[in-house]
């Protein structure tokens, strides 16, 4: 009888493990279309408190998802106009490509010159000489037929842009329906006795990562409007180009840390030298505006929107950034915060005294007179009594 109970036991494990190796052989084959179903997920995850708050207020769940449906129907719409405005710049450049061309080759002939003059060693400047002189030669031959093809890509893709817009809006509005059904559904498969854990852990997490996504939208937003209005007036005032392409890409890149804000200030800054009027006030214009914006943005309107922001010290952030660079480049160091912050809430839920305050903490960092060592406050951590609920206290010598 124990033999058949074991039997039994190791099918089902066995089941289980061909299921799941079956169905991540079904996402590999499916790959291709993820990537809609991912952003649909996203953006219903991010709505979820919305319409959770809605139906507090007594609204049933189709009518909340109808109304946050519509709103977003409308912004759909305005970007859609603003995308066509963009899309009308972009062949504009395409068109241009080549004057452009021949004006960086023309900024590299000056200043290799200028380098020819300069005091430097002979042998560096036969280097530095050689190395542009190739990547100009390599940038000569694939530029012009790189943005021709992108453009002709960009131009065929049309179709299938509006097909997957059109598939995202769908999949959101399945989703934002069925999220109560597919968490009911998922619980289910928790024995019950750890489902309120479960519950007690998911919601943490939910409301982490959906104050982060929310937050990191409406940062990137923000940004990439300030840049857009300071784009656009300095396309009156120096005749700076396509300055709505401008403030899309740094609404999008600005989401990537560090890296982000590079793309945006080299881009900007050489599209307003090669394409203005005046072309050196108007490229350090450009300049001081990205870091104003990126000041405020810091400063300003992240301590406000993001609050506290995911509770992980700066050295976890510095680590957590390396690391998803490592493994995923500048797209990893999107997903790594995130990601880190969810495995300290899961570390917290499952040992409480990481997050307990240290005994004599505030004391340590006021320097007292006499100040107290590292030595003594260690100290009176190991003599403190453990307290799963709260801080933890020192006993009475």
């Amino acid at each position: 009888m124990v033999h058949k109970n074991l039997d039994s036991i190791v099918l089902r494990y066995v089941g289980f493990g061909l299921i799941f190796l079956l169905f991540v052989a079904s996402l590999f084959l499916i790959r291709s279309v993820l990537p809609v179903f991912l952003g649909a997920g996203l953006l219903a995850f991010a709505l979820e408190p919305v319409l959770q708050r809605l139906e507090k207020r007594g609204r049933s769940r189709p009518r909340a998802v109808g109304f946050v449906f519509v709103i977003l129907i409308l912004l759909g719409l305005i970007l859609l106009s603003l995308l066509a405005t963009a899309f009308q710049q972009g062949q504009s450049f395409v068109a241009n490509i080549g004057t452009y061309n021949h004006q960086v080759t023309h900024l590299i002939d000056v200043n290799r010159q200028r380098l020819q003059d300069s005091k430097l060693p002979a042998a560096v400047k036969s280097s530095i000489t050689e190395a542009v002189q190739n990547n100009l030669e390599s940038a000569r031959q694939r530029v012009p037929g790189l943005a021709t093809d992108f453009a002709a890509r960009a131009l065929a893709g049309t179709g299938s842009f509006f097909f997957n817009i059109f598939l995202l809006t769908l999949i959101t509005l399945g989703l934002m329906l069925e999220a109560h059904r597919i968490k009911a559904r998922l619980l289910m498969l928790v024995p019950p006795l750890y489902r309120r854990d479960v519950i007690d852990l998911s919601s943490s997490i939910n409301e982490l990562l959906g104050r982060y996504v929310r937050g990191q939208a409406i940062v990137c937003l923000s940004f990439g409007a300030l840049c857009t209005v300071a784009f656009e007036v300095l396309s009156r005032v120096y005749g700076l180009q396509y300055p709505l392409i401008l403030g899309a890409m740094a609404a999008v890149v600005y989401v990537l840390p560090y890296f982000g804000l590079a793309v945006i200030m080299v881009t900007a800054v050489t599209t307003a030298y090669l394409t203005a009027s005046q072309p050196v006030p108007c490229a350090l214009a450009v300049f001081g505006c990205i870091v104003v914006f990126n000041l405020i943005t810091d400063y300003v309107t992240s301590p406000r929107v993001l609050g506290k922001g995911v509770g992980l010290h700066p050295l976890l952030v510095i680590f957590a950034l390396v690391c998803g660079f490592e493994v995923g480049g500048p797209l990893g160091t999107l997903v790594a915060v995130p990601l880190f912050a969810s495995l300290r809430v899961i570390a917290i839920y499952l040992f409480p005294q990481l997050a307990a305050p240290i005994p004599n903490e505030e004391i340590f960092h006021n320097e007292p007179n006499p100040p107290i060592t590292t030595d003594e406050m260690l100290s009176d951590v190991a003599h403190a009594e453990e307290s799963v609920d709260g801080p933890l206290e020192v006993r009475a010598s």
